[in-house]
């Protein structure tokens, strides 16, 4: 792995001091929901003083109701409003790493269409943004790699990676995980971890579900080395799967 991050699950007062008591970078996922700083008109410099000396910092975009692939025009351009705004928002906080959803649900576009327009979507997003900035795109609902690695491939930017969720792709996913992270390899420079039994997405903490973790890790740490992994089982159980990964060996003994 690169680095190990927590998400905050939108907290980031809980989240801080475990980020400053670990050193590990943060996530930050207030802004996954467009109306936040409406809401919370301070919100911007509520994470900058929360997280004043933790670095790296990642960002989770917006993601209810956006696909970067539909067949419907005024979609496409809301979805880019909305990824605009994670973008200008990783800006003001200083986050190098931008998490936005993959967003094709199975069976609602044809594959082709859905890959053509997804990869203009992309050239034309990536054109204008700085190069200290890289965006990765997440799973939730994809049955399999194939849409994502082919978007990946086609676009071929240096900026624009897979972000593997383990806990999405072993949820809605046919294929088991592991096939997810041999056939992603390392267009994978981001990895979700949480846990679940494999009928809801829990985010449970690691070891609390039925995912082959020890598995995975090894597979990570050997086809995407260069991968960011980040803890998102909320703050409730972020020391406890700290502690998973430093007893199976994935993290130093003391950095938990």
């Amino acid at each position: 792995m690169r680095f190990v991050m927590l998400c905050d699950a939108s907290q980031p007062t809980r989240v801080a001091p475990i980020c400053g008591k670990t050193g590990l970078g943060v996530e930050i996922q207030s802004f996954s929901n467009p109306e936040y700083p409406l809401v919370q008109t301070d919100g911007v410099e509520l994470h900058r003083s929360n997280y004043a000396s933790v670095f790296p910092r990642s960002l989770h975009g917006p993601f209810g109701d956006l696909s970067p692939g539909s067949c419907d025009r005024l979609i496409r351009e809301v979805t880019r409003e909305r990824f605009e705004f994670a973008y200008a928002h990783a800006q003001k906080l200083q986050a190098e790493h931008v998490v936005l959803h993959h967003g094709y649900v199975p069976n609602t576009n044809t594959y082709g269409g859905w890959l053509k327009r997804s990869i203009e979507f992309w050239e034309a997003f990536l054109s204008s943004k700085d190069v200290g900035v890289t965006f990765y795109l997440e799973n939730l609902l994809e049955e399999d790699w194939r849409l994502i690695r082919d978007v990946l491939d086609a676009v071929k930017h240096p900026r624009l990676k897979a972000c593997l969720d383990l806990g999405h792709a072993f949820c809605h996913g046919k294929p088991q995980v592991l096939r997810w992270v041999e056939e992603l390899g390392e267009r994978i420079g981001y990895v979700h971890f949480h846990d679940n039994l494999g009928d809801q997405d829990a985010h449970l903490s690691l070891g609390q579900g039925r995912l082959p973790l020890d598995q995975i890790c090894y597979a990570l740490e050997g086809m995407a080395p260069d991968a960011i992994w980040a803890l998102e089982v909320g703050p409730e159980n972020l020391e406890d799967s700290l502690f998973w990964l430093e007893t199976h060996g994935y993290l130093p003994l003391g950095e938990g």
